[in-house]
């Protein structure tokens, strides 16, 4: 009688099924990564920045997610109701420097020039500046 080969889960399978998870793992990641739920925004719209240059007032106590780069500390501006940084916007179509307010809950987070930005923020009504609700570094 002949003997039937035993099928055996070999090292190689074990490689092959932890790369396939990998992988999987990688590509959700980067998924997720690009809506902004990895940062927890994702409930969140973006701003339309032709739209905000154009009339500011109309988007007002509206909350919105940007991604930007710091240029600068504004210093001119009260400490106490934290801090004023001018932050470059590019959605692609347009490219605008805007003023963003990082109250003062935010002052442990070290937020320097050229460093890039993911913000939840709001228009404040009046004045159209965006005031930050959360962030995180992109």
């Amino acid at each position: 009688m002949a003997r039937r080969a035993k099928s055996q889960f070999t090292p190689l399978h074990l490689v092959a099924v932890l790369a396939g998870v990998g992988l999987l793992a990688f590509i959700g990641f980067k998924v997720l990564q690009g809506t902004g739920a990895s940062t927890g925004f994702a409930d969140t719209s973006e701003l339309d920045l032709r739209e905000y240059m154009e009339n500011s007032n109309a988007l007002s106590n509206n909350t919105y997610r940007i991604e930007g780069t710091i240029e600068d500390r504004l210093d001119n501006w009260r400490s106490t109701q934290g801090r004023l940084f001018s932050v470059l916007l590019d959605d692609g179509k347009e490219r605008a420097a805007v003023g963003v307010v990082v109250p003062e809950k935010f002052n442990s987070t070290n937020i320097q020039r050229g460093q890039r930005f993911k913000f939840k923020v709001t228009v404040q009504s009046g004045t159209g500046v965006l005031e930050v609700v959360d962030l995180t570094k992109a």
